[in-house]
């Protein structure tokens, strides 16, 4: 039976597969009185189906039923021409087999797909980030042993079709996964993998509620647990691979939401009993807390991080690290942040490295001599680990989704390609009913310079060679195209006020369109210039002789022992021993002849001998034939 009393064994998990970042803002948190969402799908140490697809509203007759598909992070994440024409089959892909159906409803609304659904046309948004939990459960049809038919991406956008409100999406996703059983595929029977093993979505509307649910596998792998906390309407939460909801007042229904066995299978498996631990904790009883540093840094330090980017006058201790043990304090389920924020504070955030603290990724030896914040893995022969930033070279998208309750158009989409931060995020808008083809053409597999992806992931190898030396350039260009889309959402804003809806979506996503065409190709043109004037180790700028270079800083050379070489790989001729070549600096030719450091007026004359020697002897060789002179020849240079 593959649910657990933990032992020590499973606590020393690596860091989590999917590895998310998920944050979310209340209503009064924003500057404008949206709620937003954001996510870094950082799952891309595989392939994955790059496409941002749009899945179209739709009319069902009556008695229909709705596939349930299991999806899949590789290219394609299903084959389902039912689902969008966009996940229709290609080069002769096989239409992917559901694992079950669900009656359907009347009338279903459009949104936007990727792994996860993200926001529909009436204002409902979605983040996702993978969680531990002490239960992992399977899909049927695929495994033998699996009784379970939904996962978090066919739960998400279900309910993005049903829903226009965080609370019925909230409460839908709840009861279909109790009834028809929750999966994450996490691991196999024999060796599960309780790390990936349970979810957490952030999810808003237009109402202006923001709500943050957490879902795991039931008994005997069956079935689900799931519990849902409201986010202060002024606060910023965070989410970072943990379970977060903590105490949970049952009967404040404004607040919380839950599950009818949240609290008698944590006290069947005994993971929670009220005389020993005191009062219900969610995260407590079902999160994976981790004694070894590793998940509650890989999760706490991007917790601190945040939080204290939003709110440094909570001053934060950075070392706490995320354990939610019962009656043990860790950092809040949400903060109250100094200012009120736009969708460029959460991109901000998503861009970080721990820039100007203690744990700046952009520093010390593993950054290289250019600052580049990228960790590979190690090899597993050496133990340790690299700490975890929010953004993360292996990114494979991210955004940030706003629900507005007061504009014509109900929710904008800032979506970015690749890892944070070498992307720019291109205002998509709720309705439209077409993507740009370039957003849809990308596989990992294939090098595509039509496709966006590729431009971004592009760019953000390409400066792996020299990172503080091209990364200004991106951020610079970054600011400028992000500067446009928000110049493009207050026009289009303008311009649709006294519209009617269809005619507003068809004004936004004209713009929009030509909008993304244009950073694609301002991305690529970036892309050449940065391969033209980066080059060799030169910096070039125009067809000149003399070029700047790109130099290794002092403090790494002194590291690396620049200063040592050539250490004793090289013999001296006995004629070497007091010859101080033009070429060679002073302390160096001192250092090979033990030459004191501070020469006495005896020294200097017995080197002002030598040289007369010297100058002698090169007059005398040089009236002789080339064959005696190359015993000296060296002595001549000057």
């Amino acid at each position: 039976m593959a649910f657990i009393r933990l032992g020590l064994f499973l606590l020393a998990m690596v860091p989590l597969g999917d590895a998310c970042t998920l944050i979310a803002a209340g209503k009064d948190a924003t500057k404008d009185g949206s709620v937003m969402v954001s996510h870094t799908d950082d799952a891309g140490e595989g392939t994955s189906d790059l496409r941002l697809i749009n899945v179209p509203a739709q009319d069902h007759g009556k008695d229909s039923l709705r596939p349930v598909y299991s999806f899949k992070n590789a290219y394609p994440r299903v084959v389902a021409e039912d689902r969008s024409p966009l996940y229709g089959p290609k080069d002769g892909e096989a239409a992917s087999e559901p694992l079950g159906h669900i009656p359907q409803v009347e009338h279903t609304y459009a949104y936007f797909d990727q792994d996860y659904a993200i926001m529909n046309e009436v204002g409902l948004i979605m983040g996702e980030s993978t969680c531990a939990a002490k239960t992992v459960g399977w899909s049927t049809k695929e495994y033998s042993y699996g009784y379970n038919l939904f996962s978090i991406h066919e739960l998400s956008k279900v309910a993005m079709e049903r829903c226009a409100t965080a609370r019925c999406a909230i409460q839908l996703m709840g009861d279909l996964a109790v009834e028809h059983g929750f999966y994450a595929n996490a691991g196999t029977s024999t060796a599960p993998d309780f790390a990936d093993s349970a979810e957490a979505l952030a999810v808003g509307d237009r109402t202006g509620e923001v709500w943050m649910f957490h879902v795991m596998t039931g008994a005997r792998n069956r079935s689900a647990v799931w519990a849902a906390q409201r986010v202060p309407d002024d606060s910023v939460v965070a989410a970072p691979n943990s379970f977060i909801i903590r105490q949970m007042d049952l009967s404040d229904k404004d607040n919380f939401m839950a599950s009818p066995n949240v609290k008698s299978f944590a006290k069947e498996m005994g993971w929670w009993n009220p005389r020993r631990d005191g009062e219900f904790d969610f995260a407590a009883a079902y999160a994976v807390s981790d004694p070894l540093p590793l998940v509650p840094l890989y999760i706490g330090r991007r917790m601190w991080r945040i939080y204290t980017m939003l709110a440094p006058n909570l001053k934060l201790n950075p070392d706490l690290g995320y354990l939610p043990i019962f009656k043990h304090r860790t950092y809040p389920f949400s903060i109250v942040p100094v200012e009120k924020l736009y969708p460029q504070d959460f991109m901000r955030i998503m861009r970080d490295h721990y820039e100007g603290t203690p744990f700046d990724m952009t520093k010390g030896l593993a950054a290289g001599p250019f600052g580049n914040p990228t960790r590979w893995i190690g090899d597993k022969s050496v133990s340790g680990a690299w700490e975890r930033s929010i953004s993360v070279f292996r990114a494979s998208y991210s955004f940030v989704a706003v629900s507005r309750p007061r504009s014509p158009i109900p929710a904008i989409l800032w979506y970015g390609h690749d890892a944070p931060h070498g992307t720019v995020y291109v205002p998509f808008f709720s309705g439209q009913t077409s993507v740009p083809e370039s957003y849809l053409s990308s596989k990992q597999s294939v090098f595509d310079p039509t496709g966006a992806w590729w431009a971004f992931n592009f760019i953000n190898n390409w400066c792996q060679l020299a990172f503080n030396v091209m990364q200004p350039e991106v951020t610079k260009e970054q600011r400028r195209l992000e500067d446009l889309g928000k110049q493009l959402v207050a026009d289009i804003d303008r311009k649709v006020g006294h519209l009617p809806r269809e005619q507003t979506v068809k004004v936004a996503e004209k713009q929009q369109l030509h909008f993304a065409r244009q950073v694609v190709t301002a991305w690529w043109a970036l892309a050449h210039k940065l391969i033209a004037t980066y080059n060799n180790g030169a910096i070039i700028h125009g067809e000149v002789e003399l070029s700047n270079k790109t130099t290794y800083p002092a403090w790494w050379l002194k590291k690396v022992g620049y200063e040592g070489w050539p250490g004793n790989t090289f013999i001296y001729p006995k004629i070497y021993q007091q010859y101080n070549p033009t070429f060679a600096p002073r302390s160096a030719i001192l250092s090979v002849s033990n030459a004191s450091s501070s020469p006495n007026i005896f020294s200097l004359m017995v080197l002002a001998a030598f040289g007369s020697l010297a100058a002698f002897a090169l007059f005398h060789v040089t009236q002789r034939g080339p064959q005696a002179r190359t015993v000296y020849e060296y002595e001549a240079l000057s």
